[in-house]
């Protein structure tokens, strides 16, 4: 079940509409509709190279759209980039610091850019991150890199934070930290959290909002919760018949064992349940399912819809 996000949210911290952007002839993002309500954790989950980093490029105005519309904090990006980016903090996974500075000048250096910066909050963040203040940048180890360039993007308290593949390149006990504790606190301060994964448990740990997104195409979008309870693996005994169930509408994926049939279901209700019972299927067992199921299956029938499978 894909929810519309504009029945249940009318403010949004992003929103795009018909987004595009090519490379020449290469499609990277193809018609994208989305929209980040405030105040949530919205994860955009994507293999590498699906697009996610080239829409985030184009929301912080790196990248001009080929075509469509992008607002930030309700404001098109055409109208005000500099007053947007006051508001909007950006990590990427491409992390830039000054190498010959230590954190306490970086942190003093990046302070004097922003004129909504925080004192306390960068001493609380330096304490909590347990960041040495006189050690050279290029002395930190990549997960002390990470915590340094989240307290330099959240001293100025943005409104809105933009982590693209924020743990790219950590380690898993660092990354789990980072997701949990981090993206979970600025969470409860209201703030909105767009960050860019192609880590699904990441992604499942944290997120309000899940758009899953393949080859620059967005397509699903919804929250953790409605998605776990519309998609459904169901288990029955075939008794020696297979029926043909892989056109219903709906069914993402069939496993067919010696004795049975397993079918990831997109859309579970009473009508999949009739549908399958015109088709002889008895006594069905309906099961959860993982985030990581419903990513893996939802991408590969659409990879198989597009190659006519």
């Amino acid at each position: 079940m894909n929810s519309d996000l504009n029945n249940i949210l009318g403010d949004y911290a992003l929103e795009t509409r018909g987004l595009w952007r090519t490379f020449g002839k290469f499609e990277a993002v193809k018609g994208v509709d989305l929209r980040v309500p405030k105040g949530t954790v919205f994860g955009l989950l994507g293999v590498n190279g699906a697009g996610k980093s080239t829409i985030i490029k184009m929301a912080m105005g790196h990248l001009r759209p080929t075509r469509g519309e992008i607002k930030v904090l309700g404001r098109a990006l055409g109208e005000d980039l500099v007053e947007i980016r006051k508001r909007v903090a950006y990590v990427s996974e491409n992390r830039y610091l000054y190498e010959w500075m230590t954190v306490a000048e970086s942190i003093s250096f990046t302070r004097a850019f922003h004129e909504t910066w925080d004192d306390g909050k960068a001493a609380d963040l330096l304490k909590r991150f347990s960041l040495p203040p006189g050690k050279k940048v290029r002395q930190l180890s990549r997960g002390n890199r990470a915590r340094l360039c989240l307290l330099l993007a959240l001293s100025f308290n943005p409104e809105l934070i933009i982590l693209d593949e924020p743990t790219s390149g950590l380690d898993p006990i660092v990354r789990r930290d980072f997701i949990e504790n981090i993206v979970s606190e600025i969470a409860e301060e209201g703030k909105t959290v767009l960050f860019s994964s192609h880590i699904v448990d990441e992604v499942e740990r944290v997120a309000d909002y899940v758009a899953i997104i393949n080859e620059g195409e967005i397509l699903l979008v919804s929250t953790i919760d409605d998605i776990k309870t519309s998609y459904k693996r169901v288990r029955y005994a075939t008794n020696g018949t297979r029926p043909e169930v892989a056109g219903l509408p709906g069914v993402l994926a069939v496993e067919n064992g010696r004795h049975e049939q397993v079918l990831t279901v997109s859309a579970w209700g009473d009508e999949t349940l009739r549908s399958l019972g015109e088709r002889g299927v008895k006594n069905p067992e309906v099961l959860p399912i993982s985030l990581e199921d419903i990513f893996v299956n939802t991408v590969r029938a659409e990879r198989e819809r597009r190659a006519g499978l």
